[in-house]
């Protein structure tokens, strides 16, 4: 029951990591590398960290996943 809370309580920043991810993916950056949206500079490259990030959250989400399940077949 406990591993199952904790697989949804982190899904949720795991989607919005992976979410963010993809958005800083698809911003038009020059050809310095950087994307200026008028409080912000974001810099190219940045994208994989939020990636390598999130998918290190999907990892844990799995464990959880299936530790939840292990300890409902005992």
């Amino acid at each position: 029951m406990a591993l199952g809370l904790l697989a949804v309580l982190l899904a949720v920043p795991a989607a919005l990591v992976s979410a963010w991810a993809w958005t800083k993916s698809r911003m038009p950056y020059n050809e310095e590398g950087q994307h200026f949206d008028g409080l912000v500079v974001h810099h190219a490259g940045s994208e994989y960290v939020y990636a390598a990030l999130a998918l290190v959250l999907w990892l844990l989400v799995g464990l959880a996943i299936w530790g939840a399940r292990r300890a409902q077949q005992r």
